[in-house]
């Protein structure tokens, strides 16, 4: 998920069923991302302060610049402070980027938490097809575990893959085709998983393969995928 994307793309969602153990899941996950919460509004506050210090910087730094090019300061000095205001601007890009991880992580984790204690177990329609949990395969050495909703055709959730990897996922489900974007706690938008899903009575099962969006190395840049309904 790149920062700055809209809040209706981003935001993770998580499961309702019938069942009493998707209750428990949804209690569970409730519990999660209300320390989650609390551990993001924090890093926000923080990421705030060094924005605010590192605008500071460059606002100083850059009139500084003026200042020295009206008193007449010789070109070598000028290149040095140039290069010094380039890196401070830098910096502040990058304390820019980390305020607005900070506060999509504080949506995020608030919109779990409000839209769990509103949800109630019901009927699953077609309209929700893929809403529930999944467990997952993505070939060749991962398995896990998916949280998903489906809104019309907009379907979000989470996931958690040995190994450690764990994010959220955002997508689309139209005519029993699913296009879902993995976006990975560590790696950002790591890859893009397409699939179809194949209803055999209550059982619902996708299929289908994915293609990494970051080559880094020694990593399987594609491979196929498998997602089949645990309630």
């Amino acid at each position: 998920m790149k920062p700055g994307a809209p809040v209706a793309v981003v935001l993770v969602v998580l499961v309702a069923s019938a069942t009493s153990v998707a209750a428990q899941d949804v209690r569970a996950l409730v519990a999660v991302h209300t320390a989650l919460l609390e551990a993001s509004v924090d890093e926000l506050e923080h990421s705030n302060g060094r924005l605010s210090e590192a605008w500071a910087r460059v606002e100083s730094a850059a009139g500084a610049l003026v200042e020295a090019q009206r008193q007449g300061e010789s070109l070598e000095s000028l290149r040095l402070r140039e290069e010094q205001l380039r890196t401070l601007e830098a910096e502040l890009q990058m304390r820019l980027t980390e305020a607005r991880t900070a506060r999509r992580d504080v949506l995020t984790n608030q919109t779990v938490v409000e839209v769990a204690r509103g949800l109630a177990p019901a009927e699953r329609g077609p309209e929700d097809l893929l809403t529930g949990t999944w467990n997952l395969n993505v070939q060749p050495d991962l398995t896990g575990t998916a949280y998903l909703v489906q809104q019309g055709t907009l379907v979000s959730g989470t996931y958690e893959l040995s190994g450690g990897w764990k994010g959220s996922f955002r997508g689309t489900l139209v005519a029993n085709k699913v296009r879902l974007e993995r976006i990975d706690s560590q790696l950002g938008f790591a890859a893009i998983f397409y699939g179809g899903v194949v209803e055999n009575g209550e059982n619902v099962v996708i299929q289908g393969r994915w293609e990494a969006t970051q080559l880094a190395t020694g990593m399987p840049s594609a491979g196929g995928w498998s997602a089949k309904r645990q309630d």
